[in-house]
């Protein structure tokens, strides 16, 4: 197997504890080099793994000539790091969010199409155990057709980490929303007709919005829901979603581990015809109907969780198509541009 000689900008939490691991573990590829701002931290990561380190991103594109940069630096430097990587002749490995608004991301993806450049960024929720087993409920049909997914992610908590400020690129919108979002649309269709979105500072120390309250409507009508909080002290489900024959539930009772079903069969109901008068039946406006609902529980193995590395090699060194395709990227910046504008946090 061709080893992708792979260099990362950013040696904190997400580059440390994410991407370093998946690379050196990953038989496709070799981290050759880092770079970061604290020299501690290179020293570590010398002692460690053995990469060459840097202080200057630019000066690492220049002496190592990587085959690809990850680049996991904080949100406010993603733009100026990919465009000066795909201007040295290298593939670029974005962390999320892309960029700091729209206008930044068109930068981005015009500088790949002028210098032809693979440009991919990281959405690992497409990925995970809990997600592959909600689609494959969904896609057994038992609850019917799907109108409304709802997502959420709600904790308390008084954050004064860099992501609480605007100026960083903080916030719910940017740190979750840049996941939920690409979620609910890779579920769906990647089409939004309509968006409304509330945003607030209620408990962060910073000034970044730590409650949002996001409602997308899809070409095709679904409700997409979304709610993020650290200002919430009873937490709400992580996942729901409504079809026209049934539920599906995650999180309810605090366990992730498990999606709760529930459905009908259409061959078990009874006929029920329409009752159009205005003097209801029995003076009630219940139709007295049962309905034979049926209740399953599909538990999430981690056997079926994928490794978003493979999805790389397989874009940056087999030429396969892009798991994350720049346009669907886009469309997600679109969306969080559009919350924004929205909910006046411009």
């Amino acid at each position: 197997m061709k080893k992708i000689r792979t260099a990362v900008i950013g040696l904190g939490r997400i580059g440390w504890w994410y991407h370093i691991p998946q690379i050196t573990e990953h038989e496709g590829f070799e981290l050759i080099a880092v770079t970061d701002r604290m020299e501690e931290r290179l020293a570590e990561a010398k002692e460690k793994y053995g990469a060459a380190c840097y202080t200057d991103h630019v000066k690492m594109y220049e002496s190592e000539r990587p085959d690809l940069v990850v680049v996991a630096s904080p949100t406010p430097f993603h733009c100026e790091h990919a465009i000066q990587a795909m201007e040295h002749g290298i593939d670029v490995f974005l962390d999320k969010p892309m960029a700091m608004s729209l206008k930044e991301a068109d930068e981005i993806i015009a500088v790949k199409e002028r210098t032809g450049r693979k440009l991919m960024i990281y959405q690992p929720h497409r990925v995970t155990a809990q997600q592959i087993t909600l689609e494959s409920i969904i896609a057994t049909g038992k609850i019917g057709r799907v109108h409304m997914i709802k997502r959420a992610a709600t904790d308390y908590a008084r954050r004064n980490d860099w992501q609480s400020l605007i100026k960083n690129g903080g916030g719910m919108l940017n740190n979750y929303g840049a996941h939920f979002i690409d979620q609910l649309l890779y579920l769906t269709d990647f089409s939004v007709r309509r968006v409304f979105c509330l945003m607030q500072n209620i408990a962060s120390i910073g000034d970044a919005e730590d409650v949002v309250k996001i409602v997308m409507e899809t070409q095709k009508g679904v409700t997409l829901d979304i709610d993020m909080s650290t200002a919430a002290a009873h937490p709400i489900p992580s996942f729901i979603v409504y079809g026209s024959n049934g539920a599906i539930i995650s999180g309810n009772d605090g366990n992730e581990s498990v999606f709760h079903v529930r459905y009908y069969n259409d061959s078990d109901l009874g006929e029920l015809a329409l009752y159009p008068e205005l003097a209801a039946q029995k003076r009630s406006y219940s139709n007295f109907e049962e309905i034979p609902w049926v209740e399953e529980s599909v538990p999430v193995s981690t056997q079926k969780e994928l490794n978003f590395y493979d999805k790389c090699y397989d874009y940056y060194s087999l030429d396969k198509d892009p798991f994350v395709p720049i346009a669907e990227t886009r469309e997600v910046m679109r969306v969080i541009q559009e919350c924004r504008d929205i909910a006046g946090w411009s």
